[in-house]
């Protein structure tokens, strides 16, 4: 088995892994008296793992030294129920000692070309840059059934070699409008992680981590971290066909 696979029985288990991650690396840094500087992503595994944050590591983290930014954004406002920032603000950021000016929104409810520059900019203000590209030390990621992570899908592999940092996306179904970081700023993080439950994963899962069938048209495989390559914490479903 890969070293990089890091599998649990259940998604809650899996969700409680990479809590730890989270909270081994923030005491590494606060140890350094530096910031860790993270990308989350939305949907239904990372809420898992926002909850389990707030209601079990809200004491055990040094919230103090962690800036949050995003992997990806709908063009929605806040407060709608697809909206990443409004997932994470109701199940993580209300309920820890995390300062206002250590987190970053990517704003989904303005223009998207005005705000991926707008964020791209506060990228390159917050970041430190490497090669020209900011530099997280940590990214979340997710993956789609379709192979999808962040919100580069099949239809647009080119937003994993684009030079600028924050593009426009758009869903290849429903057509709606994302902001999403793109490939050379997550392959230019220190440490990524995808997080990834459920049997619907099971078989493109396979082939991405196996380099079979389809593999070259799934946006996630070409997904590593700076040094090496990219940590893929998955539950005994997503794991099945491994």
């Amino acid at each position: 088995m890969n070293s990089n696979l890091h599998i649990y029985d259940t998604p809650q288990d899996t969700a409680r892994a990479v809590a730890e991650l989270i909270r081994v690396k923030a005491k590494e840094k606060n140890k350094q008296s530096l910031p860790l500087n993270m990308a989350l992503s939305g949907g239904n595994t990372p809420k898992l793992l926002f909850n389990l944050l707030a209601n079990e590591y809200v004491d055990t983290i040094p919230w103090h030294f962690v800036r949050l930014f995003w992997v990806d954004e709908r063009c929605v406002p806040p407060t709608h129920v697809q909206s990443n920032y409004g997932m994470t603000y109701e199940n993580l950021l209300k309920s820890v000692p995390i300062h206002d000016s250590n987190v970053f929104p990517i704003q989904g409810e303005i223009d998207p070309n005005k705000e991926a520059k707008r964020y791209q900019n506060t990228l390159e203000t917050q970041l430190p840059l490497y090669d020209g590209f900011p530099k997280f030390d940590l990214i979340l990621l997710g993956m789609g059934d379709d192979g999808h992570t962040a919100s580069i899908f099949p239809t647009d592999l080119s937003l994993l070699y684009s030079d600028q940092f924050v593009a426009v996306s758009s869903h290849p179904v429903s057509d709606q409008k994302r902001i999403t970081l793109t490939g050379q700023v997550i392959n230019r993080a220190d440490e990524v992680v995808f997080l990834v439950t459920g049997g619907s994963k099971a078989n493109v899962l396979k082939q991405i981590i196996r380099k079979e069938e389809d593999f070259a048209s799934y946006p996630a495989t070409y997904i590593h971290a700076l040094s090496g390559p990219a940590h893929f914490y998955l539950d005994q479903e997503a794991a099945g066909k491994l």
